[in-house]
């Protein structure tokens, strides 16, 4: 069931898909490319998403590596550094 929610946290930050965007796109990017689809072609919602996801993170200006990884502008305690890497908050359980 979804929708029973009684309170919804939007735990996000504009720098978010900005710091993601190089992860996914470009020539080393996760994002498949559009021809891995093909064998797909009977999934009409898995195209749908994937032209969403893919269309949103074409629209937004990325960041480069390099700025992800420094901290002058996504801090250490972001929650977005558990996706990029470089978070410095100490989980006891994982020391």
């Amino acid at each position: 069931m979804s929708g029973l929610a009684d309170h919804v946290v939007n735990g996000g930050f504009p720098f978010d898909l900005p710091a993601l965007r190089p992860f996914f796109m470009g020539s080393d990017g996760l994002l498949p490319r559009a021809e891995e689809f093909e064998t797909y072609a009977g999934f009409l919602d898995a195209q749908i998403r994937y032209e969403r996801v893919k269309a949103l993170l074409e629209s937004v200006v990325g960041l480069e590596k390099s700025q992800v990884a420094a901290y002058d502008i996504i801090p250490g305690d972001s929650v977005i550094r558990e996706f990029v890497g470089g978070s410095t908050i100490k989980i006891p359980h994982n020391e």
